[in-house]
């Protein structure tokens, strides 16, 4: 399986490397209460790589599997 869009933007979130205003939304998601992390995700549907990151065991491990094999496809 492939990495997304938003997958690659929340791996260059938990890098250092997206752009300010990334930054800021996933801080933003991740001070959120249930509530208002819905309503976010509502208006930024790339959101749910956030969502599954906090409430997924195991899915940063297997898209952080699934990125650094990529990485050596061209």
């Amino acid at each position: 399986m492939k990495v997304t869009q938003a997958e690659l933007e929340f791996i260059y979130y938990k890098e250092g490397t997206a752009g300010s205003f990334r930054e800021g939304l996933y801080d933003l998601f991740f001070k959120a209460d249930t509530i208002n992390k819905l309503k976010l995700e509502a208006m930024w549907p790339d959101l749910s790589v956030a969502r599954r990151y906090s409430n997924e065991p195991g899915y940063w491990e297997d898209l952080q599997e699934r990125y650094n094999s990529n990485l050596f496809k061209l």
